[in-house]
């Protein structure tokens, strides 16, 4: 009787509400019910899926301390597939294309850099992703395509380093004045970097010899 009761008081309340303001206003208010609930349960279902990836990602991690790198790709591929909307299966990709570097297995390398580059969250994991691909790149002598990769900029703040690579992949190629330009502009852009300045000054200085 009392559920009953209550159901009644809604409706009634319901009644009172369409009287003085009529079916807009209802409109209005289950609008808002709708927005409010819907918001609150992708909230809770962004959670869960946050929370399984999280659980793939450490066992991941658990696979590549134990050296069991088949495992560990085998827990990447979930990432990729079932979690590739969260952040874990950026750092996955980047996690295996170090272990391939390592291997000297350039070809996984630059797959997993790539796949980044298609899925990455932010415009900082892309970045890091692209200045490793370039890297790659010049190493491997493939100096035009590097040079290519780096004309897209995905986050302004790696511009200094972004200038670092492009200066390498111009000297690769012996364009001396090109390197010089580039080296230039990567010591304005950085100028508060003790780690990085030193290299580059010193990559500067080591331009006279190349010339």
């Amino acid at each position: 009787m009392t559920e009953y009761l209550t159901e009644q008081e809604q409706v009634e309340q319901l009644k009172k509400l369409f009287r003085m303001y009529g079916i807009p206003a209802l409109l209005g208010i289950l609008a808002g019910v709708v927005i409010f609930y819907g918001w609150t349960y992708y909230q809770n279902y962004q959670t869960r899926i946050l929370s399984h990836a999280s659980g793939v990602y450490d066992e991941m991690l658990t696979d590549r301390a134990q050296n069991n790198f088949q495992e560990t790709q085998v827990q990447a591929e979930k990432l990729f597939s079932h979690y590739s909307a969260t952040p874990y299966g950026d750092i996955a990709a980047l996690m295996l294309a170090r272990q391939a570097l390592a291997k000297k297995d350039f070809t996984e390398a630059a797959k997993q850099f790539t796949w980044v580059l298609k899925n990455g969250h932010s415009n900082s994991i892309r970045q890091i992703a692209r200045l490793r691909l370039a890297r790659l790149s010049i190493a491997q002598q493939k100096t035009e395509e590097a040079i290519s990769e780096l004309q897209t900029v995905d986050d302004k703040a790696f511009s200094g380093l972004i200038d670092e690579v492009l200066g390498d992949a111009y000297l690769s190629r012996n364009q001396v004045p090109q390197a010089r330009e580039a080296y230039q502009r990567a010591l304005q852009e950085l100028p508060n970097s003790e780690e990085i300045r030193p290299l580059l000054e010193m990559k500067l200085n080591n331009l006279a010899t190349a010339e």
